[in-house]
């Protein structure tokens, strides 16, 4: 897949005889409704040469400076997860850039000549144009008069939920992650550097690696779940707590990721990991000491691998 950043001119120049199908919105958690849109995109309908995806570089919360922005996906994880789809093209936008435009020279000057776009597929709540004046109705009265086609994808549901970006982060957040996957398609993941610890996991023979959650980030309930490790490629068992490990700080720290990868030794420091996230086991406690708290830790792994060989 060939990233285009629209504010640079960044890899690539769409050129005359390129027709885009192009997926459009934020795609934040890429669940799957959004899959619905980017499999449509995907088969390029419309004698379309080329499918794409059309996004924002910086979520848009985060770009109004909302104190509750709570992100699901990192860029590096959509664009895994558009190639997954088999997306040909990621286009770039700074919502900055975007936000005072009109509906009309978004679609019509944006999408339609800058982009190259002559099929476009779009959510049902689909909204663009300053003050989000354009609704997926829009999208249809102003390329179709350009000869540019439209899909517009109806809600997608399960287990009688009507799939949001809103949704998961909601199950999340209440440490449902089993139904927030079934909305997703996929396991909630973070894919983040592994940071220095204080190592009190080694003293206790449990040793394990930590992750400090950026700000705008959705995160867990406080607790210990069921995960699986990616380290290289390889998917490990492994056991995670999220939180301020009350144990061993006074809890004023920053939120934590804190996993034992179940029997894997590897140095890992400065790399980036991803954690997939599939059972919340327990909430976060405080052990009087770290006899009480190895004595649980060893349970939760039990539990954990009961789990995953189910």
């Amino acid at each position: 897949m060939t990233v285009y950043n629209l504010r640079t001119n960044e890899e690539i120049t769409l050129t005359d005889d390129m027709r885009l199908c192009a997926a459009l919105g934020n795609f934040d958690g890429v669940h799957l409704g959004h899959a619905e849109i980017l499999s449509c995109a995907a088969k390029k309908p419309d004698r379309a040469t080329h499918s794409a995806v059309w996004t924002f570089r910086t979520h848009p919360d985060v770009c109004r400076g909302r104190q509750d922005a709570r992100i699901l996906t990192s860029l590096e994880q959509k664009f895994d997860l558009f190639r997954s789809f088999g997306i040909d093209i990621a286009i770039l936008d700074d919502f900055e850039s975007i936000s005072c435009l009109s509906a009309s020279d978004f679609a019509q000057k944006t999408l339609y000549d800058t982009c190259r776009v002559r099929s476009a597929v779009c959510g049902f709540n689909y909204r663009f144009g300053k003050g989000a004046s354009g609704s997926a109705g829009t999208l249809v009265d102003l390329l179709s008069p350009l000869g540019a086609e439209v899909h517009v994808m109806p809600p997608k549901n399960s287990s009688g939920t009507v799939i949001s970006s809103t949704e998961i982060r909601n199950k999340i957040e209440k440490g449902d992650i089993e139904f927030a996957n079934e909305m997703l398609g996929h396991p909630f993941a973070i894919f983040l550097p592994v940071t220095e610890g204080r190592k009190i996991g080694r003293t206790i023979g449990i040793p394990t690696i930590n992750q400090v959650f950026p700000a705008y980030y959705a995160i867990p309930k406080f607790g210990v779940y069921a995960c699986r490790c990616k380290v290289d490629g390889v998917s490990h068992i492994a056991l995670s707590n999220v939180g301020v490990r009350p144990t061993v700080t006074d809890g004023h720290v920053a939120v934590n990721c804190e996993t034992h990868i179940i029997d894997f030794d590897g140095w890992l420091y400065g790399k980036k990991v991803q954690v997939d996230f599939y059972k919340f086991l327990r909430p976060e406690k405080k052990f009087d000491n770290l006899e009480k708290l190895k004595e649980q830790i060893e349970k939760d792994m039990e539990q954990t691998k009961k789990y995953f060989l189910k």
